[in-house]
């Protein structure tokens, strides 16, 4: 019996497939898109006011979007993309999070509820 090719490319072929450098784009822009979208999730809930608590919620309208899970290869990955794994923060809070000056009271992961307390 002979082998129906075209049958076998109908249905994705044999071939080496698609070049790494698509998969990759492929993989980075569907990345890319939840972040974003989880993102916009974080700036309805926060209602354009930041949402560090220091201990009270900061009045100050927010800048950035702040992914807690964060560092090289985390940032914007698995549920560092989350909206629950991020908050919605002013310059100012933002800039002492990062610069460590506000460390994070809360469970092991972080969650966008978690309060800050100053470091001295």
């Amino acid at each position: 019996m002979p082998i129906n090719y075209d049958a076998i490319q109908k249905a994705g072929g044999i071939g080496k497939g698609a070049p790494i450098s698509v998969v990759t784009e492929e993989r980075r822009s569907t990345r890319r898109r939840l972040d974003e979208r989880e993102s916009l999730k974080v700036k309805v809930r926060s209602g354009g006011r930041c949402e560090i608590k220091s201990p009270e919620r900061c009045e100050r309208k927010a800048a950035h979007v702040h992914h807690m899970i964060s560092g090289i290869g985390r940032r914007a990955r698995g549920i560092s993309a989350l909206a629950q794994h991020k908050q919605h923060a002013c310059i100012q809070c933002h800039a002492l999070i990062t610069s460590k000056k506000l460390r994070r009271q809360g469970s092991e992961t972080p969650r966008w509820t978690d309060k800050y307390e100053r470091v001295a």
